[in-house]
């Protein structure tokens, strides 16, 4: 079975999520780009997302990278925004269909190594900017 989002083979891509997860969870040069893997991934399977979810990630991507903000900031900035107290949208599919057509992404998550963190960081970076450049220009 392919991914019908990322067309990752055998759905590997969750696995390999799970996985990466880990790492971060459990080594800080790993962790040190959590809020990349966690964004591109969920920016590539919008079926987990709404529609206003899989915009702020995108925005969130490009903040990352364009305006080059660090997480902390983020966190700061996006406050109110991710309370679910005080959030007036909502991020997570209730229906499970994406949000986008596209199943064709220029890489995906298993195009990313993990032998180290400095060659793990570096291709959840290519990985990232890959992915918000694909997503720049899709409608939804």
């Amino acid at each position: 079975m392919i991914c019908p989002e990322c067309s990752a083979p055998d759905n590997l891509c969750q696995t390999r999520f799970d996985e990466f997860l880990v790492l971060e969870f459990t080594d800080a040069g790993y962790g040190a780009f959590h809020h990349l893997t966690v964004a591109t991934y969920m920016l590539q399977h919008s079926s987990k997302l709404t529609r206003e979810g899989w915009i702020h990630e995108r925005e969130l991507l490009r903040e990352f990278l364009v305006e080059n903000k660090l997480p902390a900031f983020i966190r700061k900035q996006n406050k109110d925004l991710v309370d679910s107290g005080k959030r007036t949208i909502k991020f997570k599919s209730k229906d499970g269909m994406p949000v986008i057509n596209r199943s064709t992404w220029t890489k995906s998550i298993l195009d990313v190594r993990t032998e180290n963190a400095e060659v793990y960081c570096d291709d959840v970076t290519v990985w990232t900017m890959s992915a918000l450049e694909d997503a720049q220009g899709l409608e939804v």
